[in-house]
């Protein structure tokens, strides 16, 4: 027996680190993965082809990382806690119709907000030039139109890793690769966290070939000259169509003269005559259908816009706006008139209504 106030071995239960304190993750931790989200990052975004030719335009790579990323884990369930800042340089050359170098430029991708807040949106991606160059100019339009959606399924793709417990699904607690069962013969949650990241990684294929196939049929739409677009407001549908036709309210959300004669066959003017027109058909409060032209176009070319409204439930509205007869280039040559159409319907038109009467979804 031991004496008093003396140790006897044969109690003595030695240090079994941390991994004996918290058998599976039973209890709460935390791990800083900001390095590996940095060198993750850094793999997804080098290289990425942003548009093709005329304005051909890919990223250089990662330029900086701000923020922090961890992973918080208990009894093998992973809770991903991130807010990052991210920054990727791009370049872009444009060509004429037979190759021929016409210009370069380069500049910055500025994703300010990529958090776990908003997982499951697409982020916003601030487009920089380093210059003030016609060039510049013309590459970051086409960036703007058709080279943002490779870079945020990039960024989606590591989102959906991060939240998988990419860091951490092939170790244990301290650090060392696991087994693939645990010590009650079940599978460990490194083996569950595998199955999950090849169940994402399924998902993903699958939604890449839905994406595939939209842009295909989106593709086909736009040979024609045709785009739809579909977005949600918080007001009821006459709020949003005089919008479209009172001329106090699109000279607020323009923020620039405008006139609006809201008859059919009356004509209107945006932008101080950038965007000029007549209305076809009104139908308040769910129709309106306009001939519908920007001042940059070929002179004897204008398309048809219709703007839908319905209201699925009190208070929120949904607006679908089916354009056509856009033509393929502007009176200049430039040929990404469509994507130019689509864009300031997003940037310059539903955007402000939202921004500016308080309709944001």
């Amino acid at each position: 027996m031991a004496k008093f106030d003396e140790a006897d071995p044969r109690w003595l239960v030695k240090d079994m680190g941390e991994q004996g304190r918290n058998v599976n993750n039973w209890h709460w931790s935390e791990r800083d993965v900001t390095d590996w989200a940095k060198h993750r990052l850094g793999e997804l975004l080098g290289g990425v082809t942003l548009t093709a030719a005329p304005a051909a335009a890919a990223s250089t790579g990662l330029e900086s990382v701000g923020g922090e990323a961890f992973l918080n884990i208990r009894k093998g369930k992973m809770i991903a806690s991130y807010d990052l800042e991210i920054r990727v340089g791009w370049k872009g050359e444009l060509t004429d119709g037979e190759g021929r170098a016409l210009g370069a430029a380069t500049g910055k991708l500025h994703l300010p907000h990529v958090g776990d807040d908003n997982h499951d949106e697409d982020p916003e991606v601030r487009i920089v030039t380093d210059s003030n160059s016609p060039e510049a100019e013309r590459l970051k339009a086409a960036i703007h139109a058709n080279g943002k959606r490779p870079l945020l399924d990039a960024i989606h793709v590591f989102v959906k890793e991060l939240r998988a417990g990419g860091p951490v699904l092939t170790e244990t607690d301290n650090g060392q690769p696991s087994t693939a069962n645990g010590t009650d013969g079940q599978p460990s949650s490194a083996a569950n966290g595998k199955a999950a990241a090849e169940r994402e990684k399924e998902k993903l294929r699958e939604a890449a070939a839905a994406k595939a196939a939209a842009a295909e049929k989106k593709a086909a739409a736009r040979a024609e000259g045709k785009i739809k677009l579909e977005s949600k407001f918080h007001c009821r549908p006459q709020d949003l169509f005089e919008c479209f036709v009172v001329q106090g309210r699109v000279c607020a959300f323009t923020q620039s003269p405008a006139t609006v004669q809201p008859s059919p066959g009356g004509a209107f003017s945006w932008y101080g005559g950038a965007i000029t027109g007549t209305f076809e058909e009104l139908q308040p409060p769910h129709r309106i259908a306009m001939c519908w032209r920007f001042n940059t176009w070929p002179e004897d070319c204008s398309s048809k816009v219709v703007i839908e409204m319905t209201e699925p439930e009190p208070g929120n509205t949904v607006l679908k706006i089916t354009q056509t007869g856009i033509p393929p280039a502007d009176k200049f040559g430039t040929e990404n008139t469509i994507e130019l159409t689509e864009t300031g319907w997003h940037s310059q038109v539903l955007q402000r209504i939202r921004h500016v009467f308080g309709y944001g979804v």
